[in-house]
């Protein structure tokens, strides 16, 4: 019923006539009590209030971050040129399976423990690799590509273009594999050097596959970009712009043998940022997410520090042992780290936001809260934790983190420690410092410490300074920074992302990610911005890098062929410049 038909209705009640109250003569300090009150509920209620009216300056402040975390302009399918297809093409399949199951055969372990020195004998297992290279892909070792050899085993392979303007292309990989445990060899479905070649072995992997050491990490890549490269050659192909391989032989143990070298060799001739941009291997590729297929670019890479932690105490017989021995003093220590972990972030000059913002925009099947967290900056922080807590490879997109490899400490059953050591590898994030994970760790430590009465030294080269003392300390060089972001916003990224596409299907989500691992790209920072960590095939074709089965399938090898393939042929005409 309206508040008309109430007004309207008729009333049987005669309304009594109220009483003229008396007046009241008031002060004027009386009058101006209810303007006081009204005065001081208005000051007291201010915030609660204005936080229910817009602010103009938090809303831009949104929205910058928003813009800042947007995903890059997706671009069309890019194809220029020929467009072979290696997936089709069945004689040179069977080619590319045998000469991948050939390559894993061919033992190139790098351990932590090689002589720097590249001539030493222990690194001429790579000469026999290099032959099995020279003989399998000849067309790369004879003119219209230059060869060279750098420091004994390094590779690199130019291909001059037709414009020595225009900035070079570089692709990477490298020839080393981590070692295989010996006490799992009975772990293997295969043995680890014979490249066996499967098809619809297991419910699990349909089609061919070859597995072995290597066969992913990173002979995939390795003989992907040179059956691209040999492919262009074969069919005269004449590139615009200058085509660089290059090969490392050490990256597993640090890339400073042969990717340094072979960067240091190439700033003399290009300059600084004198290349257009690289692809290395990347942990990244392509996923099914949310109904899409997504590649994903790695255009960051984690830093790294090792921190090494020394207890130091008196000894003695066993029989007397103090409330803690040096391995109980250090298992504390462990567990305070453990205890305090790194805090996720998700900021918008982190690639991982800005693949959250390309799965939101694009992907069919996200769901509605994650699209409504990422859309509000004030929900970023409570997003991070919830997306690290769920997983700990999204932990590791999203946080600096440490895990604790090595311990040692004690000589005897009745002997109390008096020197335990252990070692601490810090992964630092995207957007964080080598500096900023040591102060975590002082900060972290320093309260404990004092709290069982040693004396520390932290990250300050100070002497002992008792006979119960704790020493951290860095090992070897200071530590690796996380790398120059690449920007999203560039020229290379769209070359690449209408590459993506044309290989692996229009609808492909092209995004920016990172690497929390590290690869060689970072002896090349001074030669370019726009570098990238991609393996081009699906993660589900690709398994097992670093440990048991490693394997891929032939498909997700042919792929990997295809894009090189294709994405030099879209250099063509491309500018970078």
């Amino acid at each position: 019923m309206s508040s008309s038909e109430k007004q309207s209705l008729p009333t049987t009640v005669t309304p009594l006539t109220p009483a003229r109250p008396k007046q009241v003569k008031r002060s004027a300090i009386a009058h101006l009590i209810p303007l006081f009150a009204l005065l001081y509920i208005t000051w007291t209620s201010a915030p609660s209030v204005l936080s229910y009216l817009p602010d103009s300056t938090s809303s831009a402040s949104s929205l910058a971050l928003l813009d800042s975390a947007k995903c890059p302009a997706q671009p069309i399918p890019l194809n220029v040129g020929d467009d072979w297809n290696p997936l089709t093409d069945d004689i040179y399949a069977e080619l590319a399976a045998k000469r991948l199951s050939k390559s894993v055969q061919i033992p190139t372990e790098s351990y932590d423990n090689l002589p720097f020195d590249a001539s030493d004998p222990i690194f001429d297992k790579h000469y026999a690799f290099a032959h099995f290279l020279e003989n399998e892909y000849t067309k790369l070792f004879n003119s219209p590509v230059k060869h060279e050899v750098i420091n004994y085993h390094g590779h690199l392979f130019t291909w001059e273009g037709s414009n020595p303007d225009l900035k070079p292309i570089v692709l990477m990989a490298h020839t080393d594999t981590v070692p295989v445990l010996p006490a799992t060899l009975g772990d293997w479905t295969y043995p680890p050097f014979e490249g066996t070649i499967t098809h619809d072995a297991t419910p699990a992997t349909p089609g061919t596959w070859i597995w072995g050491r290597g066969s992913s990490d990173c002979k995939n890549s390795l003989l992907g970009i040179y059956g691209a490269v040999e492919r262009l050659v074969t069919d005269g192909f004449k590139p615009e712009r200058t085509i660089i391989i290059s090969n490392g032989f050490d990256e597993e143990i640090g890339g400073l043998r042969g990717s340094g070298s072979i960067s240091k060799l190439l700033e003399g001739r290009y300059g600084r940022d004198g290349v257009a941009f690289l692809i290395d291997e990347g942990f990244t590729g392509l996923s099914e997410e949310y109904g899409s297929l997504v590649a994903s670019l790695g255009m960051a890479e984690k830093g790294s520090t090792n921190v090494i932690i020394k207890v130091e105490t008196l000894g003695g017989h066993s029989s007397v042992p103090p409330p803690h021995t040096g391995i109980g003093i250090m298992s504390l220590i462990l567990a305070e780290l453990e205890k305090n972990p790194f805090e996720p972030t998700l900021s918008p000059s982190s690639p991982y936001l800005k693949y959250l913002s390309c799965i939101s925009e694009y992907a069919p099947r996200v769901p509605k809260s994650l699209k409504s967290q990422v859309k509000n900056p004030k929900k970023w922080k409570s997003l991070a934790k919830e997306l690290a807590g769920s997983d700990r490879k999204l932990n590791s997109f999203l946080a600096t983190t440490q895990a604790i490899d090595l311990i040692s400490g004690g000589v005897k059953v009745n002997a109390l420690p008096e020197y335990v050591e252990a070692t601490v590898n810090y992964r630092i994030s995207f957007t964080s410092s080598v500096n900023e994970t040591l102060e975590h760790v002082a900060k972290v430590l320093t309260p404990l410490v004092h709290s069982l009465n040693f004396t520390l030294s932290a990250f300050d080269s100070a002497p002992r300074k008792s006979n119960s003392h704790i020493t951290l300390e860095t090992q070897g060089v200071y530590g690796l920074e996380p790398s120059p972001i690449t920007p999203a916003d560039s020229k290379s990224f769209q070359l690449i992302a209408g590459t993506s596409k044309h290989v692996f299907g229009e609808k492909t989500i092209v995004s920016p990610s990172g690497m929390f691992a590290n690869t060689d790209t970072k002896s090349f920072w001074n030669l370019t911005s726009n570098l990238y960590r991609f393996t081009p095939a699906l993660v589900t074709q690709n398994l097992y890098q670093h440990t048991v089965d490693e394997r891929i399938s032939l498909q997700g090898h042919l792929n990997t062929t295809r894009f090189f393939y294709k994405l030099l042929q879209n250099s063509q005409g491309w500018e970078a410049e």
